[in-house]
């Protein structure tokens, strides 16, 4: 009988990693701490929405309702409105709803466990590392941790006495080197939060100014009760250039998601690619010798990757957001919006981040049925 994989961490990219590797006749054992909702806007294409749906059996029934338009706000009042791209999810019911069902998959078994390196003896030789932002991540990748790049993120959730405004919000503005999000489903509730490459102190500042423009501008009541909810989330341009295994006490830590720094790099969506990594990883699987190739996964990561989120415009744009002293940054970043919007959007419909769209050898398209 064949041996497990360990997959370290249940959350996107390792219970994608749990679906294709099993998928391919690897069983696999995945070991999670706890069910949680992750401090991020939960924002997911239409298209990965129902790839979910029909592939998973999740239940989104957002992609059922109406579809809000996105307002893109930047300084001086610019607005640019696009057409519905995504919908909103609880991270918490998501990743619960993945467990169950995963559960149910012949080759998949589901642990909730704390994990530690003391736990060598639940590791296998080439171990799936998806832990994201955590303390073992940082044991494990050893050097790399400090050549990482950390969007810093604040989210608040809550209900509205009325309802509200139609649409999907976000404010762009080049000193935070990020955005502000408000997200409203289709009954009362909403989050509001904002993510950008700064100091804790800065973002907190932020924040409160955000929370008075949606209040002041355009006329909703968010009061928050409590202090928002911090993350980080770890960004890399060129994320193929570094590496995507690491060798502790032995063992080959292989890693997806966010301990590769997935993330967009401008808007730090993560969901997607870190689903993306793990559809690479059993990609990589060979049936044969049952190891993942880790040369292909690195192959496979820059194909991919370059066609979805790391195009050469998000590259150049994300390097024009980090230069400090860039002049009229923001009236330039609304002008490339307003220009080139139409084609991001065409863009993104064809290519999801989420999905594999080339196999290393030429495109393929989705491999969606």
């Amino acid at each position: 009988m064949r041996q497990p994989i360990t997959i370290i961490g249940g959350n996107i990219a390792g219970l994608s990693a749990a679906y294709y590797l099993a998928r391919k006749g690897c069983p696999v054992t995945v070991y999670e701490n706890k069910i949680w909702d992750k401090p991020c806007g939960g924002a997911i294409s239409i298209e990965y929405a129902h790839y979910l749906i029909n592939k998973l059996g999740v239940d989104i029934n957002a992609v059922n309702q109406f579809i809000h338009p996105v307002h893109f706000h930047f300084t001086n009042h610019h607005t640019v409105e696009t057409d519905g791209l995504f919908v909103i999810i609880s991270r918490y019911d998501l990743q619960q709803q993945l467990i169950n069902r995963l559960q149910k998959k012949s080759n998949i078994n589901i642990r909730f466990k704390r994990i530690t390196l003391k736990n060598d003896d639940l590791l296998s030789g080439q171990t799936v590392l998806a832990t994201g932002f955590s303390g073992f991540t940082r044991q494990v990748i050893g050097n790399q941790w400090h050549e990482r790049e950390y969007a810093l993120t604040l989210k608040y959730t809550g209900h509205f006495q009325a309802l509200p405004p139609p649409g999907q919000r976000m404010f762009f503005d080049s000193r935070l080197k990020g955005y502000g999000w408000l997200f409203c489903d289709n009954n009362s509730q909403f989050n509001i939060g904002i993510g950008g490459l700064i100091e804790k102190e800065i973002i907190f500042q932020k924040f409160e100014k955000l929370i008075k423009t949606v209040n002041d501008k355009f006329h909703y009541d968010i009061r928050p009760a409590r202090s928002p909810n911090i993350w980080k989330i770890p960004i890399m341009l060129n994320n193929w250039k570094a590496p995507v295994s690491f060798d502790k006490n032995g063992i080959e830590f292989i890693g997806a998601g966010d301990v590769l720094g997935l993330a967009h790099p401008i808007i730090a969506a993560g969901i997607e690619p870190a689903w993306q990594s793990g559809w690479l990883l059993g990609e990589s699987y060979d049936p044969a010798t049952h190891t993942i190739n880790t040369t292909q996964y690195r192959h496979l990561l820059k194909k991919n990757l370059q066609l979805t989120s790391r195009k050469p415009f998000d590259i150049i744009a994300s390097n024009m957001l980090r230069i400090n002293y860039f002049p009229f940054k923001d009236q330039l970043s609304y002008f490339l919006m307003k220009l080139f919007h139409k084609k991001i959007i065409k863009q993104i419909k064809n290519y999801p981040w989420f999905a594999m769209v080339h196999d290393g050898n030429k495109k393929t398209g989705l491999k969606l049925s």
